[in-house]
This record gives C-alpha cells, structure tokens and sequence, in this order.
C-alpha cells in the first residue's frame, strides 16, 4: 500500500511534467507566432520593393490584404496588425535567417536575434522605441525578468 506522504511525492512530480511541458508549449506558440508575424512583414516589405511600388501601393495592399485574411484567417490581421508586422520587419531585419525560420532556435540574451522568452506583446511593444541601442537594451533587460 502507497503511503499518503508518496501520493503526493508522486502527485507532485508528475505536475512539475505537467507545467513545464504547459510552459514549453507556451513558448512554442510564442516563438512560432513571433515568426510567423516577421515572415509576413518580409513578404510585404519585398512585395513592396520589386518595382511594384508606386503612390499609396503599400497602403491599399496593406487594407486588401487586411481584408482577405481577416475573412479566411480570423481576427488578428487588422491593417493596422500587418503594418506592424510591416515595421517589424523593417525594424530586426536579421532576427531571423533562414536556418532559424526553419529550425525556430535561438541565441538568447543577444538583441537583435530571436528569442523564445519575448513575445509578439514584447517585441510590438519595442518596435515602438526608435533607438536602436536603447531598445537593445530593454530587449535583453526584457529576457532578464
């Protein structure tokens, strides 16, 4: 027979699998939508620079493309939400390479390359500090908490 104390040995061992597996996942999600959003921001922003570019192309791709996703796709996908996705790429034109698209690794703790421990929140809340040196530093201070 299994003692009360070693039910809750066993109890307590199987919910720390259980929340790192729930924060891994997490994590995952993040990552994968951090890039995810960087991707579609490189798209437009080459989209925009093959010679197709002329007064208010970007704007009225931006509002067409904002349409036809959020039908197809759902919600997340405002003009406002793909200018960002715009910006953001404009803004950490090396965040990803290729390896990295595929493989969704990172070098943490070095600004200015994926990192699993920032979200899209944070790294939209950073796009909105024009220094690039100041907003290295609020993203490595960011990975420190």
């Amino acid at each position: 027979m299994i003692s009360k104390a070693s039910d809750a040995k066993l109890y307590d061992r199987i919910r720390g699998i259980l929340d790192a597996a729930r924060h891994h996942v997490a994590r995952t999600v993040n990552s994968t939508q951090v890039v995810a959003n960087w991707l579609i921001g490189r798209e437009i922003v080459e989209d925009e620079q093959r010679g197709k570019r002329r007064a208010g192309y970007g704007v009225k791709l931006i509002a067409e493309l904002s349409i036809r996703l959020t039908t197809e796709m759902g919600r997340g996908y405002s003009a406002d939400n793909l200018e960002a996705f715009r910006q953001f790429y404009l803004t950490y034109p090396l965040l990803i390479s290729e390896t990295l698209s595929r493989k969704l690794v990172s070098t943490p703790m070095q600004a200015g390359v994926l990192n699993p421990a920032l979200s899209w929140s944070h790294y939209h809340h950073l796009l909105g500090i024009d220094r690039t040196v100041a907003r290295a530093f609020y993203e490595i201070e960011t990975t420190l908490w």
